[in-house]
């Protein structure tokens, strides 16, 4: 009776798949918790800032008093820091990066609207298009496992509103050329919304990986999506946000809600923000632990792709599912429900653990080879 009322956009999202648990692997192979490397969903495992922590104590005691109910001076911050004037009118905060994606679905997509974007890539995008009955218009990435501008471009119909990128892409870890995304950008016809998404794009060490934020202008409708859960090492906090420009932030921020952010989670990003060595630290042991485990995994005849984030996707010769299984029984938990295998990149103790796991998960012949 119930599933009657529902509609139909909801009925056709597929459930999240989220990666294990310590706790369910504790659960299923006896593995004590400390013994597990939970590698799988691209948390930060240096841990957060000290200084947002310690920003986020001091608010403890004061959480049953209403935070700012719009954010503002975590928007003004984040506008300066970014080259917007001091109003935070061009920056809206949601729940995560990926709650900038539910509310970009929830204001602009409509039924018959078209969203185009590249698979394998982050699932908001589709969830956040069949929940308000859009179409997904989903294309092949390019061999080389980027977002195909030129596909997406010819792709483009009367129906469609929007293009979402995923730059770099999750789960590949890779990126396309800042200069062909600027001109795909000024070609797309100016009644399409185009996000951004640069969830990652703060870890690359690229200097030539450049940030969307400079095309967005009056005449152009990009959205950058950003999160505070990937370099800040606050995914616990849940909280994201969406740079664009003041006609588009007038749009979003009248439809967003209010105490869409915490007191502990508005503190920790604020001081996040100004913990300069946690961020110089953080982007140069991921670089490291790239360059580590990409290295070890030639050895061991895997093929990883470029990365410019906190994690790799790997060929590794074997079934990918049973690959991950094998990984668990050993206490090391990466996902395993993509083509490929996506691992997290850890502190260097972990990558170290992690790369002799997987020279016993070899050793023990148990996994099948791909076909």
């Amino acid at each position: 009776m119930l599933e009657e009322l529902v509609k139909e956009g909801i009925k056709n999202i597929p459930p999240y798949i989220p990666g294990d648990t310590a706790e369910s692997v504790t659960e299923k192979y006896g593995i004590a918790p400390e013994d597990i490397l939970k590698l799988a969903s691209n948390e930060n495992q240096f841990g957060p800032p000290p200084k947002a922590v310690e920003a986020m104590l001091a608010e403890v005691g004061r959480v049953h008093i209403y935070p700012d109910p719009y954010c503002i001076e975590l928007r003004k911050k984040i506008g300066v820091m970014n080259g917007f004037d001091d109003s935070g009118d061009n920056v809206v905060i949601a729940v995560g990066a990926s709650g900038i994606l539910s509310l970009l679905g929830e204001v602009f997509i409509q039924k018959g609207d078209e969203v185009i974007f590249c698979e394998p890539t982050f699932g908001a995008y589709a969830g956040a298009v069949k929940r308000n009955d859009g179409t997904p218009v989903a294309l092949p990435l390019t061999e080389d496992m980027k977002f195909d501008l030129e596909a997406m471009y010819n792709a483009i119909t009367e129906k469609t509103k929007m293009i979402c990128i995923c730059n770099p892409n999750n789960p590949t870890g890779t990126v396309v050329d800042s200069e062909e995304l600027k001109a795909f950008i000024h070609k797309v016809p100016e009644n399409i919304i185009i996000v951004v998404d640069e969830a990652y794009i703060e870890l690359s060490s690229n200097p030539e990986v450049k940030s969307m934020v400079s095309e967005i202008s009056d005449d152009t409708n990009v959205v950058v999506a950003r999160t505070f859960s990937k370099l800040y090492g606050l995914a616990g906090v849940r909280l994201g946000y969406a740079m664009c420009n003041k006609e588009m932030h007038a749009i979003l921020q009248k439809c967003t809600s209010v105490f869409t952010g915490s007191r502990v989670a508005l503190a920790g990003a604020m001081a996040a923000l100004d913990d300069e060595e946690y961020i110089k630290n953080t982007k140069a042991a991921m670089k490291e632990g790239r360059e580590y485990l990409t290295e070890e995994f030639s050895k061991l005849g895997f093929f990883t792709y470029p990365s410019e984030t906190n994690f790799l996707y790997v060929n590794t010769g074997y079934d990918t599912a049973a690959f991950a299984e094998a990984c668990k029984k050993y206490g090391l938990i990466i996902r395993g429900n993509f083509e490929y295998s996506r691992i997290t990149v850890g502190r260097m103790d972990q990558n170290k653990k992690m790369v002799e796991i997987i020279k016993k998960v070899i050793e023990s012949n148990e996994v099948p080879r791909r076909a």
